[in-house]
């Protein structure tokens, strides 16, 4: 995802804007599925019109790479067309700019390549601001594909990379309400995201057929919810960032239901997660404990 700048320039002149994402380093972490999935502004920077320039430069293998598989976004599909009004603009921070310009400032279908950063952005600007369907192709071959209005991703939109999509809905540069993420492990999120992070209420569904439905916060389990397993086996109550943790019932496959307290430990070298259960509140502390052997395959969360 990434965003569209919105600061202000020392003296009036035409503006270059570009999105840029920002990814909290546990949204790269494969092992759990937190989403940072937040728009956040950079800068703006001067053009120069009228340079001698008759391209956009070269394109990052990665970058090229994208546009060769998604071709052109429509709503710039038209840009080859022969136009005295299209012309290349060059901005003081080495970007370079190809579209409609009129009177000096971007209106309508254009394209930009920032040299230094690699990203390339596709979409459409009314009085100099892009403001319509738009596409970024960051240097190392992420996507976003969505809306803007006034320089800030406005509605919905499609984040990919190679982990993971995201589809929701933005408000002023972040992902806000019901969204969906599947990541490329198998796990697939749907359900509320509050400031571009899984916090709220939703579901998780794991490749190995467990589903999570309760309550999230920050990307994890984390409240009241309701976890079940392919062998109709279930636990109803109190998660713990990640884990069972706190009153609940259980029912096992063999129909016998526990009501009382729970935690759990995750067993990460042979795939196995133990609920431990007793009647006492101490739990942790008691000695005897019953306790039930699950089975999981891929991420734990």
């Amino acid at each position: 995802m990434g965003c569209v700048c919105n600061c202000k320039s020392s003296k009036p002149s035409t503006q270059s804007t570009q999105l840029s994402i920002n990814m909290a380093e546990q949204y790269r972490n494969n092992r759990n599925i937190n989403t940072q999935d937040s728009l956040e502004d950079i800068y703006q920077s001067l053009c120069n019109i009228g340079q001698e320039i008759t391209s956009l430069g070269q394109l990052k293998p990665e970058v090229q790479e994208r546009i060769n598989e998604l071709g052109t976004l429509k709503a710039i599909e038209n840009i080859d067309t022969n136009t005295s009004n299209y012309k290349y603009l060059q901005c003081s921070d080495g970007s370079l700019f190809y579209g409609l310009v009129i009177n000096g400032v971007r209106n309508g279908i254009g394209k930009q390549h920032w040299l230094t950063d690699g990203n390339y952005l596709e979409s459409v600007w009314v009085n100099d601001k892009a403001n319509g369907p738009a596409r970024m192709i960051y240097s190392n071959g992420d996507v976003f594909e969505g809306h803007l209005i006034e320089n800030k991703a406005n509605g919905f939109g499609i984040f990919k990379n190679k982990k993971k999509e995201v589809r929701g809905y933005w408000i002023d540069n972040r992902l806000q309400g019901n969204g969906i993420e599947v990541r490329k492990n198998g796990i697939k999120y749907e359900g509320q995201f509050k400031c571009g992070i899984i916090d709220g209420r939703g579901q998780y569904s794991f490749p190995d057929g467990r589903k999570y439905c309760g309550q999230v916060k920050q990307g994890l389990m984390h409240g009241e919810g309701l976890m079940t397993w392919p062998d109709y086996s279930y636990f109803k109550g109190e998660f713990r960032n990640n884990h069972i943790k706190g009153y609940g019932c259980y029912t096992h496959t063999d129909s016998e239901t526990y009501f009382g307290y729970f935690f759990s430990i995750y067993h990460q070298d042979v795939k196995q997660l133990e609920i431990f259960y007793s009647n006492d509140p101490n739990i942790q502390e008691c000695k005897n404990l019953k306790k039930f052997k699950k089975q999981y395959g891929g991420d734990h969360q």
